[in-house]
C-alpha cells in the first residue's frame, strides 16, 4: 500500500503565497494538524516513510513517524514544483494572462514545467510502485496531482481533486 499526506499549514498557505520551493515552516494550525494525522495513522502499519526535504514536510513526517519508527528517507524528488521567480508572491496579485503565461512558458519564469514536475515524480514513483511494504509519501500539493494522474492514467490536462494540509490519501492499495 501506498499512502500520501500532503503537509500540514504554513503562514504561506494561509497568506496565498506562492511556495514552490520556499522551505516554509508548519505554523501552529500546521503542527496541530500533523499531530492529528498521526494520531490517526497510528494503527496503520507504515514501513517506510519517503519525505520532500522541505521543512514543512520533514516536520509533517517526524510527527506522524512518532508511532511507527519507521525508516524515513528524504527524497529530493518528491519536493515542490520550483516556481522560479513566481516564488514568495500572492496569488491573488497574479492575472489570468500572467497564470497562462506561466503555465504555458515556466521557463521564461525559471520555474518547472508541469511536465518537468510530473516525469521527476514518475520516475520517483516507479520505483517504489511494486514495493511489498507498507509506504507513506509525504510532499505537496502539485506533487499529489502529479501521481495521482499517473496513478489513474490521467493526461496533465485533467482535472485532479485537490488534497488538503494533512490530508490522508491512498495512491495503490
Amino acid at each position: 500500500m501506498i499512502l500520501f499526506v500532503r503537509h500540514g499549514e504554513t503562514d504561506s498557505n494561509l497568506n496565498g503565497i506562492i511556495q514552490g520551493r520556499l522551505d516554509s515552516p508548519l505554523n501552529q494550525k500546521g503542527l496541530e494538524q500533523a499531530e492529528i494525522t498521526a494520531e490517526k495513522l497510528k494503527d496503520t502499519k507504515i514501513d517506510i516513510i519517503y519525505t520532500s526535504p522541505l521543512k514543512r514536510a520533514l516536520k509533517t513526517s517526524e510527527e506522524i513517524n512518532k508511532y511507527h519508527n519507521a525508516e524515513v528517507i528524504i527524497e529530493e524528488r518528491l519536493q515542490e514544483q520550483d516556481a522560479g521567480t513566481a516564488t514568495g508572491r500572492k496569488y491573488s496579485e497574479a492575472t489570468e494572462e500572467e497564470i497562462e503565461d506561466f503555465t504555458n512558458n515556466p521557463h521564461k519564469y525559471n520555474a518547472e514545467s508541469f511536465q518537468d514536475l510530473y516525469n521527476r515524480n514518475v520516475d520517483f514513483f516507479k520505483e517504489i510502485e511494486n514495493s511489498t511494504k507498507n509506504i507513506l509519501l509525504v510532499s505537496h500539493s502539485g506533487v499529489w496531482k502529479m501521481l495521482f494522474r499517473y496513478v489513474n492514467g490521467l493526461s496533465l490536462d485533467d482535472k485532479v481533486e485537490e488534497i488538503k494540509n494533512c490530508e490522508v490519501k491512498i495512491l495503490k492499495q
